[in-house]
């Protein structure tokens, strides 16, 4: 679903862009329904702890990079996040070679929906954005100011909404980050014993 998101935005059409809306909050949807299954059904496996956190990883970065390229949001914002991406991703991968897996913690739920959130703005405001160039056939931005009043001010909101809803995303994100490396600090104590040839296992 990530692949098909991606792709429906990257042809640009009006149509596209939504439908691509559609896919991605379909794919999280999707993603809430099968931890919570999962869950209630006591059908939580090792693979599906590690590849969950994953592939909502997959699909976030998918999205950061649209954004990117529609220069819609700031870099650093999104370096940040990615960053902490990678390195949480790197402990888990770590812990998976020490033979334990790291369930998601309740921050990092959290984390991923203020970025589910803050995703679904903005996709809905580039939406809103490509629907007025397609129906004008000008820039969306040069129609609303012509407009003047309140047209305008919808603009300037339109173009610092992105940043915002991002920002607050990267502080979740940068929070849950910051829990989950202090929680697991016992993994990166014991490896350091092992590598050093003294054997032990993380608690």
């Amino acid at each position: 679903m990530t692949v098909l998101f991606v792709w429906l935005f990257t042809l640009e059409g009006m149509i596209s862009s939504w439908i691509a809306l559609g896919v991605f909050g379909l794919a999280s949807l999707t993603d809430w329904l099968d931890g919570y299954l999962a869950r209630k059904l006591n059908q939580q496996t090792a693979f599906g702890i590690f590849m969950d956190p994953l592939a909502d990883k997959i699909l976030v970065l998918s999205a950061l990079l649209i954004f990117l390229w529609e220069n819609l949001v700031s870099v650093w914002l999104v370096i940040i996040i990615v960053a902490r991406e990678s390195v949480i991703t790197s402990i888990r991968m770590l812990a998976e070679g020490r033979g334990v897996s790291l369930g998601a913690m309740p921050s990092g739920k959290q984390k991923l929906v203020s970025q589910i959130v803050a995703i679904i703005g903005i996709l809905i405001i580039l939406c809103i954005q490509r629907t007025i160039s397609a129906q004008t056939g000008q820039p969306w931005d040069t129609v609303l100011e012509r407009l003047g009043g309140g047209y305008a001010l919808t603009a300037g909101i339109m173009r610092r909404l992105p940043n915002i809803l991002l920002f607050i995303a990267m502080i979740f994100s940068v929070i849950s980050g910051v829990i989950f490396i202090r929680k697991h600090r016992d993994l990166f104590i014991n490896f350091g014993s092992s590598s050093s040839g003294k054997s032990g296992a993380p608690r």
